[in-house]
């Protein structure tokens, strides 16, 4: 495998070689500073759009906002947390990029002084702590994009230091990221990383060598050759559908880089070497869309939690592939954002790609609704990949819509949980199912040999089946084998029998919305081996009440209702149990408890079938009778 990956990147490389040696890559470099990302035509463009934009006016007062408050903040310091400095290099971003980005938009001095005196203070650092080279890739933008949008500002004093510090603590290592394939054990590891790590450390460093391009244009050649080489291993993540296998938050963080070079590399070179063409990532922007519940929150599989960060990438994504329904969106979101007063470090990043409608967009206007824009696509979507999600809806308009998601694919994927099979349900505006999201990276062991012992990132905390005590196989892939996203009983099955190799001779969960108004949730196991207990769970928020029998809980939270009821086993019970850990030192789930349904170990190989219904309860939802048990091999 090692002697593969080493010939098709010495393939990729020759061939990108052959390329450069008749055009030079940064022949058409943009001369003069600013040139990355937002020249000062596009900011000309942007003064004038906000006089007649209400939003684009409002985005502006909360950039200088936000740069205002940035004045007071304590100055970036070189300290570690855990083995990382990556909070300081994003605050760098947040206070560099905000108040550089309110300067030019203002004029106002104030701002200009803050980011000088942070470049200054982060160019004085002994490094960029490249153990840990996320810290050096954020920290890279931050003075890059500060070092370009303020050259005209700084003294050629300033300009030396921290055009210094971008090649000593960057850039000096992109002879290593990017040496000729034949050397692999020289290079970077994110160089041929398939996730995040590719796209943020390939961001970050292009961002440096095109910001110093005309007075090394040899290095920047070198990094431009490398990160077209190096970005296309990253963007096959998404493929066939545009789904990111690492989960909605680390779509955030790996899209929002990728998206950074393709619009570095087309703003300051004029091309993006084809390297925006794909297929898939021109789907990404609708991922995002879909992955989102009526309530906004995600469906957060892998690491991350509920919150989507609201990255100005999406508008980027939109305006880039046409996609006016996600354009729309994405102009609801930034108002909401704007109107909650809260930001990330990628804040003035929305100046640069701001949602204006086509003069003439042929879906109507977008008002208080986010997901509005969406009515014309369908209500069920199956997206393929490392992360193979199933996405049921029995509305694109309604917050109060019935919505589950589904996890299959690939446990081996980078941040992943084990939780093939796992699912999220929300109704009338609550999520009822969660998935508790990822826990303390500075845990020991976390992302080595103790992350399976943690509850939140094993299959005992997801809302999925285990069969005794047993871990889901931390390599297995269980694909969605089956999928009708139309008619009155849409449906997902995923073959979950290499989760659990030797539980049963074959293992399917199979999910289905019913007449738009129940969820069904339905397992089968077939030759389950004798004497192992099938533990069904939930991890829920809400408060539950069992029925006398225990075969119905009903869920209660904010003032809305869920029924569960089990159809089958016979004698399957609900019990509630606490959503505890076995150590103190992880996350404690205050809050979350479990839903949990068991059956006795059999005495004998036998078939097992279980199936649980999820009916909200209220005026607006008819109360429909039980649905009719079938084999999931039945279903159509």
């Amino acid at each position: 495998m090692r002697l593969a990956l080493a010939t098709l990147l010495s393939a990729a490389f020759l061939s990108a070689s052959a390329a450069d040696a008749l055009t030079d890559p940064i022949g058409d470099l943009r001369r003069g500073h600013p040139r990355l990302l937002f020249p000062n035509s596009d900011l000309a463009l942007a003064l004038e759009a906000a006089k007649t934009d209400p939003l684009r006016s409002a985005l502006h007062a909360r950039i200088v906002a936000a740069a205002t408050a940035d004045l007071a903040a304590k100055p970036l310091a070189h300290v570690l947390k855990g083995p990382r400095m990556l909070d300081q290099s994003r605050a760098a971003i947040e206070y560099i990029v905000t108040c550089a980005m309110a300067y030019r938009l203002t004029g106002d001095p104030r701002f200009a002084a803050r980011a000088r005196s942070d470049l200054l203070t982060v160019a004085a650092f002994p490094d960029w702590n490249p153990s840990h080279f996320l810290d050096v890739a954020e920290m890279s933008f931050a003075v890059a994009i500060g070092y370009d949008w303020l050259y005209p500002r700084l003294s050629p004093a300033d300009r030396a230091v921290i055009r210094e510090a971008l090649l000593t603590k960057a850039l000096a290592f992109a002879p290593a990221a990017y040496s000729p394939p034949g050397e692999l054990d020289k290079r970077l590891f994110f160089v041929t990383a398939r996730m995040n790590w590719n796209q943020v450390c390939n961001g970050g460093l292009l961002a440096a060598a095109l910001a110093v391009a005309d007075e090394e244009p040899a290095l920047a050649r070198r990094v431009v050759g490398g990160v077209r080489r190096s970005l296309p291993l990253a963007m096959d993540a998404y493929k066939p559908d545009g789904a990111y296998p690492e989960g909605p938050a680390y779509w955030s963080y790996g899209t929002s880089y990728n998206v950074i070079i393709l619009a570095l590399l087309e703003g300051t070179l004029g091309t993006d070497f084809g390297l925006g063409d794909s297929p898939a990532f021109a789907r990404t922007a609708f991922y995002r869309s879909a992955v989102a519940g009526p309530t906004g929150l995600a469906f957060n599989y892998a690491d991350g939690n509920t919150r989507f960060e609201d990255t100005p990438a999406y508008t980027w994504l939109a305006r880039r592939y046409h996609d006016e329904a996600s354009l729309e969106n994405s102009r609801a979101l930034l108002r909401a954002e704007i109107d909650q007063r809260s930001h990330d470090r990628f804040l003035a990043l929305h100046a640069v790609w701001f949602p204006t409608l086509p003069a003439a967009p042929s879906l109507a206007p977008h008002g208080a609704d986010p997901a509005g824009a969406f009515g014309q696509f369908p209500l069920c979507l199956h997206f393929r990949g490392g992360a193979d999600i199933a996405l049921f809806r029995s509305a694109w308009n309604d917050p109060r819509a019935l919505f589950l998601g589904f996890k299959a694919g690939d446990n081996a994927t980078n941040h992943s949980h084990l939780d093939l099979g796992s699912f999220v349900l929300e109704s009338d505006g609550v999520r009822w199912a969660v998935d508790l999201g990822s826990d303390d990276y500075d845990l020991p062991g976390y992302f080595g040999d103790r992350r399976w012992s943690y509850f939140r990132l094993n299959n005992r905390s997801h809302n999925t089946i285990t069969p005794g005590n047993w871990l889901q196989d931390p390599k297995a892939r269980a694909p969605i084998i089956d999928f009708a996203g139309s008619g009155a009983r849409p449906f997902a099955v995923a073959d979950l029998t290499a989760a659990y190799p030797k539980a049963a001779r074959r293992i399917l969960r199979g999910v289905a919305m019913i007449d738009r108004a129940q969820m069904l949730v339905q397992d089968e196991f077939f030759a389950l081996r004798p004497g192992i207990p099938i533990h069904w769970v939930m991890m829920t928020g809400a408060d539950i009440r069992l029925s006398a029998d225990g075969r119905t809980a009903l869920l209660s939270q904010a003032g809305r209702q869920l029924r569960a009821e089990v159809l089958t086993p016979a004698e399957g019970r609900f019990e509630i149990r606490p959503a505890t850990p076995a150590t103190s030192s992880e996350n404690q789930n205050k809050g979350d408890s479990v839903l949990a349904l068991e059956t006795p170990p059999g005495g004998a190989t036998a078939d097992l079938r279980l199936a649980v219904v999820f009916t909200p309860v209220g005026d607006r939802w008819p109360q429909n009778p039980l649905p009719r048990i079938t084999e999931i091999a039945e279903w159509r």
